[in-house]
């Protein structure tokens, strides 16, 4: 049962280990490092399918990991668009889940194939 959503607790995993040490770096005066987890949370808020898929292991999974990861990333944006305007409501809370839509559907139809152009 735990199987089929082992990818996407690995993805938790990594979000949530990088969200701590973005606090952790930000409390810590360590801007370049925060910076960088920064980074590497919004490329993994943006492209949460895509990054489930690449962990997954059993390509009878993928369009399931890859649509639930599509599901999951719309309110991680949410959160991000908050997040990247300073933590208040702005239009980001907006852009960023539309972006992710986006990402995610062009991903679902490129032409190389049912792993949907990752693997």
């Amino acid at each position: 049962m735990l199987s089929q959503y082992r990818s996407l607790i690995i993805y938790a995993l990594f979000f949530s280990l990088f969200f701590v040490l973005h606090i952790y770096f930000a409390a810590n005066d360590q801007d370049l490092l925060f910076q960088l987890v920064a980074t590497i949370i919004t490329v993994m808020s943006l492209f949460c399918g895509a990054i489930c898929v690449l962990l997954e292991s059993k390509a009878e999974l993928y369009s399931n990991v890859f649509q639930f990861g599509m599901i999951a990333s719309v309110p991680i944006c949410t959160g991000l668009g908050w997040a990247y305007n300073d933590m208040s409501v702005g239009f980001e809370i907006i852009i960023f889940p539309l972006v992710t839509l986006l990402i995610h559907y062009m991903i679902r139809i490129s032409s190389i194939g049912d792993t949907y152009g990752l693997k």
